[in-house]
């Protein structure tokens, strides 16, 4: 249950990650006030990314998975599968975490509404490439219950 929960989530910050890059996208041709919307939607983000990475880090401890692999960690990491779920899947999404919430410290302490905006998008766009290179999308697109 844990696992589809976590699945769905994916999604969920996946479209909290493109309406926070839209809105500040938008306030880069000028004009928009930065604390209008952007600002909002990148706190948004980072709490669905937090949300997701708590969910994982409980799945990550939890896992038959997980359990498996720490007994025999060095045939592990020679199964790229396995590797992927134990490894670079959590460094992926560990390193996108960090970079969506100092994208909110970073771009809140720009000197003007278009830093802010470029800031953000550009915080944005790396932590949503994060995610979606450590996605697993071998699995199915929508979680089963």
């Amino acid at each position: 249950m844990l696992l589809a929960i976590h699945n769905l989530v994916r999604w969920v910050v996946v479209i909290t990650a493109v309406v926070a890059l839209l809105r500040a996208r938008r306030g880069l041709n000028g004009g928009v006030d930065y604390a209008a919307g952007a600002r909002q939607s990148l706190s948004i983000f980072t709490m669905t990314v937090h949300l997701q990475f708590l969910l994982g880090l409980i799945l990550l401890g939890t896992s038959t998975l997980t359990r498996g692999a720490m007994k025999a960690m060095g045939a592990a990491m020679q199964d790229p599968g396995t590797r992927f779920y134990i490894a670079e899947h959590p460094a992926l999404m560990i390193a996108a975490v960090v970079v969506a919430t100092l994208t909110g410290v970073i771009a809140r302490r720009g000197p003007d509404d278009a830093v802010r905006h470029r800031r953000a998008a550009i915080g944005i766009a790396l932590a949503l490439g994060l995610i979606l290179a450590g996605m697993p999308w071998e699995r199915g697109l929508m979680p089963t219950f």
